[in-house]
């Protein structure tokens, strides 16, 4: 059960599991559906994701097992304050306004039809704010909750990002001299998925050779700190401080404070296409104590260690692009605001932008004290190091507490598929 049609770029650049909290899972790509598995709710969905030869080679994929369970076996199902996730459920429903009913559901089309979501839709917008009797009879009228398991099993991933605070300047000045770039004119997008069968949902970033008549890499982050993209006029910003803006392109989007006294949203516009390696990795490698790959931790080695930001930074390849945001809030890669805590991140080769998905895992509160954890969310996001049948990047939203959250979380955890019945899945 996958991903839908491409809309927009994923907020969540590179992932903060994929940085901070450990490097990228494995590429996948074959999903098996248990029997009678119904199709995944996909009002739209994109993804910016770019695959590494991994992504269609056979030997990696992930696998998608899909389990039909009543809501009385879905962990802590009746303790939720469901109309809290209602709101998220409506945004990805206003993507449905845009598609017929007819309209294929999923990336390679096997994810059911709109009509099959337009019922939970209209249910969604009846409920009064707050009332959760009212939500929860409606979610389990018209939704089925479906166990999932990967290859490995039921457990993967389970990790946490937020909005990168920074603060900068239109113009180049003092101490802001670290560029925010926009996405460079030269820089295409290759769908693998309109020529591999086995490719689904995975892109390639480049640019397109006219000499070589083929589409090449784009410039690693090393050449881009050493000029490649100069008197190209990208540059939409300038920052006071390159550690934030390196989180911003591992979260994918940031709010800028200005030294005008205004505020700008920066939202994901691309990237280069390059490999993705967390710094969080790179800094274990070095033999750095543990914790140092938490984001606080990776914030405590730079500003102890200043003369190494651009040797540790440059050896993750990956760069992202820009664009200023006309509205506020982390905007999503099926295109929808996020909800605190009720959005998340997913591997959109397995999970189709719009599934509503009970999450169990094991999170962190604002002083550190890690506890269960069960909520209902909504898959809105995708991510560079968001990759497996069982992956979830949770978003916590873009104050202090969700940084503090975001930056410690990192472990096991499972979820169940809350389906509309109805269409045919492969």
């Amino acid at each position: 059960v996958v991903g839908g049609p491409s809309t927009s770029g994923a907020t969540n650049g590179d992932s903060t599991s994929g940085a901070t909290n450990g490097d990228s899972s494995d590429e996948n790509a074959d999903v098996v559906a248990a029997p009678a598995c119904p199709p995944c709710p996909c009002p739209c969905d994109a993804t910016d994701t770019p695959p590494s030869s991994a992504a269609i080679s056979p030997s990696v994929r992930d696998k998608l097992t899909l389990t039909r369970v009543p809501f009385a076996e879905v962990p802590g199902w009746a303790a939720d304050r469901h109309a809290q996730a209602l709101p998220a459920i409506l945004a990805s429903c206003s993507k449905l306004d845009d598609v017929t009913d007819d309209a294929p559901m999923g990336v390679d089309g096997n994810g059911g039809r709109a009509r099959h979501w337009r019922a939970l839709c209209k249910g969604a917008r009846a409920v009064a704010a707050g009332d959760d009797v009212a939500a929860r009879a409606l979610l389990e009228r018209e939704l089925v909750p479906y166990a999932a398991a990967g290859r490995e099993g039921p457990e993967g991933k389970m990790t946490g990002y937020y909005v990168q605070a920074l603060r900068g300047s239109r113009r180049r000045h003092g101490k802001y001299q670290t560029p925010i770039y926009g996405r460079p004119k030269d820089l295409v997008v290759v769908d693998l998925a309109a020529f591999l069968p086995d490719a689904r949902g995975r892109r390639i970033w480049g640019r397109f050779d006219d000499k070589k008549g083929a589409v090449v890499p784009y410039a690693t982050r090393a050449e881009i700190r050493r000029g490649h993209l100069r008197g190209q006029g990208l540059e939409l910003l300038w920052v006071d401080d390159r550690v934030d803006a390196l989180f911003a392109q591992i979260q994918g989007s940031g709010r800028v404070a200005l030294d005008d006294g205004t505020e700008q949203w920066i939202e994901f516009a691309g990237k280069n296409g390059r490999s993705y390696r967390g710094v969080g990795k790179i800094l274990r490698e070095l033999g750095e104590p543990p914790g140092a790959g938490t984001m606080q931790g990776i914030r405590r080695y730079f500003a102890a260690h200043p003369d190494k930001f651009d040797e540790i930074a440059d050896q993750n390849q990956s760069f992202v692009f820009f664009a200023l945001s006309k509205k506020p809030g982390a905007v999503g890669s099926q295109g929808v605001v996020l909800t605190p805590r009720r959005s998340m991140a997913v591997d959109r080769a397995f999970v189709a932008a719009g599934t509503p998905i009970w999450v169990e895992t094991r999170a962190p509160d604002a002083k550190g004290k890690v506890s269960p954890w069960r909520q209902l969310l909504v898959a809105q996001d995708t991510g560079e190091g968001i990759r497996g049948a069982v992956r979830g990047d949770i978003y916590w939203g873009d104050d202090e507490e969700a940084t503090q959250i975001a930056g410690h979380m990192g472990g096991k955890g499972r979820y169940w598929r809350a389906l509309a019945p109805g269409g045919d899945v492969e």
